[in-house]
């Protein structure tokens, strides 16, 4: 728990501010979720998010065990920052992360934060903190084996309606999860 006490107490003496950040650095954290309910997604198919206009996720897969998840915030509807944060398991290892995505297709801003891989009991974790308003932000990264597990958040809430993704159950259409935490898998 952390205390404050001292820092307001200056502030409070010295006509300062207190500024308090509470970062989620370490996602939604925990063990691998292999509870979760799995998807299937289609690999080599794109998905769709709204840049700035709804807040959401969007998650790809190639072939090759390659993952692309990325987050838009809304802010060209609503006018303010979305924070979206969470975490990513294999029950393998992760082989790569590239942060902003290949050949920087989702840049990340000079705040956000993408974790270095952490091995944990029954696999490995990446975790992530960022803000969004009207930009694509993301990372790749490779892992084995299937599935994948995420746990998504927008603004501290778990929104599986904004989590998109091409579905292989429903033939390549863009679909929602049904839950958070789940997993997904290109088998």
């Amino acid at each position: 728990m952390r205390s404050y006490l001292a820092l307001a107490a200056f502030a409070l003496f010295s006509n300062a501010c207190l500024v308090v950040v509470d970062d989620h650095h370490s996602g939604a954290g925990g063990p691998v979720p292999s509870g979760s309910p799995v998807y299937r997604i289609l690999p080599n198919t794109p998905t769709v998010v709204q840049a700035g206009l709804q807040a959401g996720y969007g998650i790809t897969a190639n072939t090759s065990g390659g993952y692309r998840l990325v987050w838009t915030g809304d802010g060209g509807t609503s006018g303010t920052y979305r924070e979206f944060w969470g975490s990513v398991w294999t029950t393998g290892t992760f082989t790569i992360v590239t942060q902003g995505c290949v050949q920087g297709a989702c840049p990340l801003e000079f705040d956000d934060y993408v974790s270095p891989v952490a091995t944990l009991t029954g696999g490995q974790r990446i975790d992530f903190d960022a803000f969004a308003t009207t930009g694509i932000d993301g990372f790749d990264f490779a892992a084995s084996p299937d599935p994948i597990y995420f746990d998504l958040l927008i603004d501290g809430k778990r929104y599986p309606n904004l989590v998109f993704f091409p579905a292989t159950d429903n033939g390549g259409q863009i679909s929602n999860v049904g839950a958070s935490p789940f997993g997904l898998t290109t088998k």
